[in-house]
């Protein structure tokens, strides 16, 4: 970096990007951060309209948050923030404070809203009940409890901070355990609203980012995160193939890119399968269940019983 300059301003630049062979000091990586952001949401023909930012307090959707605040006006959005506190011990009660503070310092309408309320319990509580993978149960519950807030609260579409670094290990394991539901699974930069079924539309304006250059636009922008992964994320299989994707780039640094931008291609030639899409006879919500009951209210329904049983 001794040798870098900013290829903007000329001066001492502060980071460098391998893939796109430039280097930046602080002020220039922040616009170039936010300007692929908006290229990204421009190019897939995101129209706007109301969104709401899921808010974890990690690097990636503090990240998003403050991006989409500085573009709000360019992205004709409205913007308010949701974080679900998992009850996740100290990891929880950190999360929430620093979220708080982000929305405070933003003046940003926030809802936090407590796990417990939707499913009787905690996240920890409830991967000990179903006995399934932590991150599985997690998806589960923050996608019901995420459409259901946005949903009910006029919401057009939900901002999630999926980056590149999620979907190109993602998508790796899912090619090399022949998994093909999960390369058809909907991972688009803009996903639309279905009203019919309730289902408030997707965004990912991070889906070309990876998770250093969130973290260090993050520290540039002097925006609070908490530096601590997920307690019980640790051990998945996940981690490991983002670990194989350090080695991949190192090749050939612009070869994450081309992955994920050459799925997103072959995914639309793709003849997708007919969904049966149908309404939850519980929630009233989205199910393909066959018997009508959606993922997060059988869960729910487990979480019951096994209380009943205690009783």
């Amino acid at each position: 970096m001794k040798k870098k300059r900013c290829i903007v301003c000329h001066r001492k630049a502060d980071v460098y990007i391998v893939y796109a062979n430039a280097a930046f000091c602080r002020e220039h990586f922040i616009e170039f951060y936010e300007r692929k952001i908006l290229r990204t949401l421009k190019e897939a023909k995101f129209e706007g309209r109301r969104v709401l930012v899921a808010v974890s307090g990690g690097k990636d959707s503090v990240a998003l948050l403050y991006a989409l605040t500085s573009l709000a006006e360019a992205l004709n959005i409205q913007i308010a923030a949701l974080h679900i506190d998992l009850r996740i011990g100290n990891y929880s009660e950190e999360s929430v404070a620093i979220v708080e503070k982000i929305a405070h310092e933003l003046k940003i309408p926030i809802r936090i809203v407590d796990v417990r309320d939707f499913l009787g319990v905690g996240l920890p509580e409830a991967t000990r009940v179903t006995k399934r993978p932590a991150c599985a149960v997690c998806g589960i519950v923050k996608r019901w409890i995420m459409n259901k807030i946005a949903y009910e609260n006029g919401f057009d579409y939900i901002a999630t901070g999926h980056n590149i670094d999620d979907i190109s290990a993602f998508w790796l394991k899912a090619l090399l355990t022949q998994r093909e539901e999960d390369i058809i699974r909907d991972f688009s930069i803009v996903t639309p609203p279905n009203p019919d079924y309730r289902i408030v539309g997707r965004i990912r304006p991070q889906i070309f980012l990876r998770e250093q250059e969130n973290m260090l636009y993050c520290l540039f922008k002097h925006a609070p995160f908490i530096q601590e992964i997920c307690p019980l994320s640790r051990g998945a299989t996940l981690h490991r193939y983002k670990e194989i994707w350090g080695d991949i780039l190192e090749v050939n640094p612009v070869s994450q890119i081309n992955f994920v931008k050459s799925l997103l291609r072959l995914r639309e030639r793709i003849e997708k399968p007919k969904i049966n899409m149908t309404t939850c006879k519980i929630c009233g919500f989205a199910t393909t269940a066959k018997d009508s009951i959606c993922a997060f209210c059988r869960l729910r329904l487990r979480i019951q019983s096994w209380k009943n049983s205690l009783s």
